[in-house]
């Protein structure tokens, strides 16, 4: 039972990260997915070493949101 939850939870994660830019605020999305991450982690669904993953991948996607507002909001 537990692998189910845990394939499911990551879909909904990996869901989540791949969401068109649209549809959600990028901060609201970056603070989503580090949420469910620590919900996995708390419910023992994926390891201490798995959540740095999901987390490193929220954050390098965060971060390459934030360089991409910047250059657009740059007078030339």
């Amino acid at each position: 039972m537990k692998e189910a939850q845990r394939r499911l939870a990551i879909t909904a994660w990996r869901r989540l990260y791949a969401m068109p830019e649209n549809h959600i605020d990028a901060e609201d999305r970056y603070n989503r997915l580090l949420r469910a991450a620590d919900d996995m982690e708390r419910e023992c669904l994926i390891t201490g070493a798995e959540w740095r993953k999901l987390a490193q991948q929220a954050g390098t996607w965060f971060a390459s949101t934030a360089e991409c507002m910047s250059t657009a909001r740059r007078p030339l």
